[in-house]
């Protein structure tokens, strides 16, 4: 069987079954398939495939058909221009979360003071974002940077994308609770840094999972948090405000959250945080997704 004919009877299967993109899927995994780039297979449409590639194919098609994401069955999710290996253990990176890091870069630039930086990533998962920001700044010292995450799995998952990046010898995995890690570290503590804290924890309510099919695919560890989706941010608002001003120069935090959640989310900040400045910033969507505070 020819390219075009294998991919228009998938592409079919994914219709019927109300995948959202049928073209766009079946011409990745038959490009996964392949080792090729989509480029390949729409312009050899007429090459013939050996029955183990077509073997191999359909079975991905099938997965697909349980609502798999396509980042879990070719083990591949880019991310701000970088590529990253993803399993069942990581959080597939979202596009939205891309806006992130240029808030934590724009922050670093804008600071006039010579002070070094921290950047700590809590719940790092793939290490997305911590690996993002660090291959995005100059290669200085002044730049120090620090992963935690509650799973080991994740985090050889992130240690391996450092490695794919070859930016691991500038990132200090650690294995931990939110910030419990960075507070017993006193060796943190022996320079005034600027500090900035990056999360995005979990925050889908179960409800809002179960409406999702594919999502149901990932760590739920990384996905949901109590009725309201906010119980780890609380957590992390109150260890912040366990910081003191008289070991850092300034500390900025940076945190992902569904646009529900926005009254309660500034109300958690009020309550734990109640001296620092709050601003939320919209995603492409124009719905609000990060709350900033410094």
């Amino acid at each position: 069987m020819i390219i075009k004919e294998i991919l228009q009877k998938n592409i079919n299967k994914l219709k019927q079954n109300n995948i959202s993109t049928p073209h766009l899927d079946a011409e990745i995994l038959l490009s996964y398939i392949l080792k090729k780039p989509r480029e390949y297979i729409l312009t050899y449409s007429n090459f013939e495939l050996n029955n183990k590639q077509i073997i191999k194919f359909e079975k991905l098609i099938q997965e697909r058909l349980k609502n798999k994401p396509i980042a879990y069955l070719i083990n591949y999710k880019s991310f701000y221009n970088l590529d990253f290996y993803v399993n069942k253990n990581v959080l597939i990176p979202r596009p939205e979360t891309e806006l992130m890091i240029d808030e934590a870069i724009l922050k670093i630039q804008k600071t006039k003071n010579k002070n070094d930086w921290l950047i700590v990533d809590i719940g790092t998962g793939s290490g997305c974002i911590i690996i993002s920001i660090a291959k995005n700044l100059l290669n200085n010292k002044k730049y120090n940077f620090l992963a935690i995450d509650i799973s080991k799995q994740a985090l050889k998952i992130a240690n391996q994308n450092a490695k794919l990046n070859k930016i691991n010898k500038k990132i200090n995995f650690i294995h931990g609770n939110l910030l419990l890690p960075f507070l017993k570290n006193k060796k943190l503590k022996t320079k005034k840094y600027n500090l900035i804290i990056l999360a995005n924890l979990p925050y889908l309510t179960p409800n809002q999972i179960k409406k999702s099919p594919t999502i149901q695919y990932e760590p739920q560890i990384a996905l949901t948090a109590e009725n309201d989706g906010l119980k780890y941010y609380k957590k992390l608002f109150f260890q912040i405000s366990k910081l003191s001003l008289n070991n850092y120069n300034q500390i900025t935090s940076i945190c992902e959250f569904n646009s529900s959640q926005t009254k309660k989310i500034i109300d958690i900040s009020k309550k734990y945080l109640p001296n620092y400045k709050i601003k939320i910033k919209k995603d492409l969507s124009k719905k609000n997704r990060f709350i900033i505070l410094s």
